[in-house]
């Protein structure tokens, strides 16, 4: 899950905080189907950053799903309501998850939620590493054949201070390298900042990344100022070599965002599937009924100015493996990327 980008200024200036991943309970309201309801959407209608960038009429929504619910209306109804509103936002970063006593599923949006997704497994790509060390909680590394560098970023959670000597660590180790190839199909998100101070080991040139803008009042087109994200070289040295980028569709929130960072680099490309099309930052708000669900509330762009919220980062050349390759113990994507840099 990604956090928000630097400082969150939490809409209607409630809070500023360095991670959004956080929950926040409104005043107490008694706990009936149609108030639960009616705080999902409110919370949405004021929150979420990507209306009008997917084309949701979020009004009409209200009026569709709302008279299905009544004050007999029982929690898996409700659930299951609630899940097909929000299925018109097509957002991998939107759950509800219900309280354990209801013995209710997690809802989950976006395509995460919709398909199961078979086609990469670590214990596979562990069969073409020579050599696998692990630096923290986050960062997997090691040797391909072809005096190839692994480089597996599980997440961008910890500090940012955290990062700097890491790095100078794990690619001091692999400065010797032909190329590198950067595993991010195993990526769990996390901070903006992290990914692009990452992205910015591997730069040679300043160029702008993306660009963010936080919801920040009622109307669907209310946004703070846009925030802007550059690729330029950071840290004590950089990994200039050719890199391969492994993505996708479960490649998403900041996997994405390094993504997009990664475009601007010039000896970099993506090979694998798309990504899963969720880059906004989000935060987690709680029901009446002690329900908690999750509302992305930023606008992302890309270096150009495009949106690619749902639809996701096509990569360079498209390599998608299958169940049954992954099952017999072959990964395509990874021996492409191998190819590409043993040239």
């Amino acid at each position: 899950m990604k956090t928000v980008l630097k400082n969150c200024l939490i809409i209607f200036g409630i809070f500023v905080l360095g991670a959004c991943e956080k929950s926040f309970i409104d005043p107490q309201v008694s706990n009936t189907p149609e108030n639960n309801f009616d705080a999902l959407w409110q919370e949405y209608d004021r929150l979420y950053g990507q209306f009008e960038v997917k084309k949701v009429d979020w009004n009409s929504l209200y009026k569709q799903y709302r008279p299905k619910i009544n004050s007999g209306t029982t929690d898996r109804e409700l659930l299951t309501v609630m899940g097909e509103m929000l299925d018109h936002l097509n957002d991998n970063h939107i759950y509800i998850r219900p309280t354990l006593n209801t013995g209710l599923p997690y809802y989950n949006g976006g395509i995460l939620g919709r398909q199961k997704f078979e086609d990469f497994s670590t214990k596979v790509v562990d069969k073409y590493l020579l050599e696998k060390k692990k630096y923290g909680n986050d960062i997997e590394y090691g040797w391909l054949p072809g005096n190839i560098g692994y480089l597996s970023l599980l997440s961008f959670s910890n500090d940012f201070n955290y990062y700097p000597e890491a790095m100078d660590i794990v690619l001091g180790e692999l400065k010797g390298a032909k190329g590198m190839v950067i595993e991010l199909r195993n990526n769990g998100g996390g901070e903006d900042r992290v990914a692009q101070y990452i992205v910015n080991r591997f730069a040679t040139t300043r160029h702008l990344s993306f660009t963010s803008r936080l919801r920040n009042g009622p109307n669907h087109n209310d946004f703070a100022s846009e925030i802007k994200f550059y690729t330029e070289p950071a840290g004590s040295f950089q990994f200039t070599k050719p890199v391969v980028v492994l993505t996708r569709r479960q490649t998403y929130s900041s996997g994405e965002t390094f993504v997009l960072g990664m475009k601007q680099v010039p000896h970099a490309m993506m090979v694998g599937d798309s990504t899963g099309g969720a880059f906004s930052d989000a935060i987690k708000r709680e029901l009446p009924n002690g329900w908690l669900y999750r509302v992305p509330i930023a606008d992302v762009r890309d270096a150009e100015g495009k949106s690619y919220e749902g639809i996701g980062l096509a990569p360079t050349l498209l390599v998608h493996n299958s169940k049954e390759e992954i099952e017999a113990g072959k990964d395509k994507a990874l021996e492409k990327a191998i190819e590409i840099l043993s040239k």
